[in-house]
């Protein structure tokens, strides 16, 4: 698989908030940001939101801020990715798609706490 074509693509993901609102949220990858916006928006290239990946502290299972999910099927397909000023929380729609953003942008993660030489 060429994750750099997959996540620059996207995936479609449940958006979680703190005060129990779900949004459908097409989240993508590109120039080292990561970006949501609603899925039909993709090509109009306006996103939601972003966050660069080296704002990025720590990626955690689960839902941190939003209200956790009763259903632990759902809640197993759920991650955490915190920055300083925000806590983007998401929620796959099966573990092997979790797994695979989460793997991705820790691979990502590790270019900018490795010293370049």
């Amino acid at each position: 698989m060429d994750t750099h074509k997959y996540v620059k693509a996207g995936e479609v993901f449940v958006k979680h908030h703190k005060f129990g609102v779900e949004k459908i949220r097409l989240v993508y990858i590109i120039d080292d940001i990561l970006y949501w916006t609603k899925p039909e928006d993709f090509n109009k290239q306006k996103p939601k939101g972003k966050i660069k990946l080296e704002d990025i502290l720590q990626i955690e299972n689960g839902l941190k801020k939003a209200k956790k999910i009763k259903d632990l099927e759902r809640a197993s397909n759920c991650f955490s990715i915190i920055t300083k000023e925000r806590t983007l929380e998401l929620e796959a729609s099966n573990i092997q798609i979790k797994n695979l953003w989460t793997n991705i942008i820790n691979n990502i993660l590790k270019k900018y706490s490795t010293p370049q030489q």
